[in-house]
């Protein structure tokens, strides 16, 4: 037999209790909400510029009986006959430009209501529920929890997102307020 101790147990394997994973109680991660997040902008973002675009196309529309006139001393003016600009086209560019972004903020809130879970989040594999019941925020929690979010948890210096790496429980200011938290699904 040899005098030498047994060689040391090998490292425990990861658990991914780290706040960028999963923990054990199935809360989502920094970087699952980070990438769901990151979606959700560009995926609702391009649903709301097609709104945007038509708007200002039509806004644009609305001056086409106006000309630019340049001065001498560097100045300019825009000079439009009595009939312009078309005040139904630039109307209908604000109501496009206004409804649009309502219409997609409606969808994403009703999304996350109803079913806890945006586009982004379902790519993720994410979704906001309710503590204790596990179920969907619904419409009024979840514009609750999106204006506290915009409001106060991004305008502290974005302290109120990153509470989440050390709470226990990875919920946000937000999350807290609202009585929600987020889980893989």
């Amino acid at each position: 037999m040899s005098d030498f101790p047994p060689p040391p147990p090998p490292p425990p394997a990861y658990s991914g209790s780290d706040a960028w994973a999963s923990d054990s109680s199935g809360h989502a991660g920094f970087g699952a909400r980070l990438g769901a997040y990151l979606l959700d902008t560009l995926l609702y973002g391009a649903l709301m510029a097609v709104a945007i675009i038509v708007a200002v196309v039509l806004g644009i529309a609305s001056f086409a009986d106006c000309s630019l006139v340049d001065y001498s001393d560097g100045s300019s003016e825009l000079l439009c006959p009595d009939t312009a600009p078309s005040v139904g086209l630039l109307l209908t560019a604000i109501v496009i430009g206004v409804g649009g972004w309502l219409a997609v903020s409606v969808l994403y809130l009703v999304q996350l209501g109803r079913s806890g879970q945006t586009w982004g989040r379902r790519i993720v594999g994410i979704k906001v529920v309710r503590v204790g019941t596990g179920a969907a925020p619904g419409f009024w929690r979840a514009l609750g929890r999106q204006l506290f979010a915009g409001v106060i948890s991004a305008n502290v210096l974005y302290l109120g997102y990153l509470w989440m790496l050390w709470d226990s429980d990875r919920q946000t200011w937000h999350d807290k307020v609202a009585g929600t938290v987020v889980v893989r699904s």
